[in-house]
């Protein structure tokens, strides 16, 4: 069978990744190194699967739209930029959101129909974000810092209507995302 490397997502509205772009291009003025995202590729995983045989995505289609099928929709706020670990020493520049019942409630029912099918428990606790770049050395890391302290992003609030099943394949110049399904949150 074929495997795809696979993640669930909650996609973004187009004028929301315009915002953060026009923030990403505030922080790639720093010339630092930094592989940036396109913004294309803005969303916040719920679930990274990893390799999953493709004949197993009926099944989790189903699984996801049986376990979701009563959420309904509701609104996030985007707001916040920073760095995991941290904004001193960076390893990863994002978009946060305000703590929202809603996606953390979505993001353990998203889990535990994973889990149900046999994929592993995530152990790290879950904090919605929108990954910008991931930083790959130390040029430029102070501008990069300097800067991540002293711009801001939001509140910008969008509607989550729905998730994503998302293919990543890794190519030289960087992963590209497949879109496998979209599964509706309830009105």
């Amino acid at each position: 069978m074929q495997k795809l490397r696979t993640f669930i997502a909650l996609p973004l509205p187009s004028e929301l990744k315009e915002q953060m772009a026009r923030v990403q291009s505030e922080l790639r003025n720093a010339d630092a190194d930094v592989k940036w995202d396109s913004r294309d590729k803005f969303h916040i995983t719920l679930k990274f699967l990893g390799d999953t045989d493709s004949s197993l995505l009926p099944e989790l289609s189903e699984a996801l739209r049986k376990s979701i099928g009563e959420f309904r929709s509701f609104d996030l706020a985007y707001e916040g930029v920073g760095g995991f670990p941290n904004v001193s020493r960076p390893k990863v520049i994002w978009i946060g959101t305000k703590p929202s019942e809603e996606v953390q409630r979505l993001q353990v029912v998203v889990e535990q129909a994973c889990t149900s099918l046999g994929f592993s428990q995530e152990e790290r606790a879950f904090h919605a974000h929108i990954t910008l770049g991931r930083v790959k050395g130390n040029r430029g890391l102070d501008r990069l810092t300097a800067t991540l302290n002293s711009v801001t992003f939001g509140p910008s609030i969008a509607r989550c209507t729905e998730i994503h099943i998302m293919r990543s394949d890794l190519k030289p110049s960087g992963s590209v995302y497949t879109l496998l399904n979209s599964i509706p949150l309830a009105p």
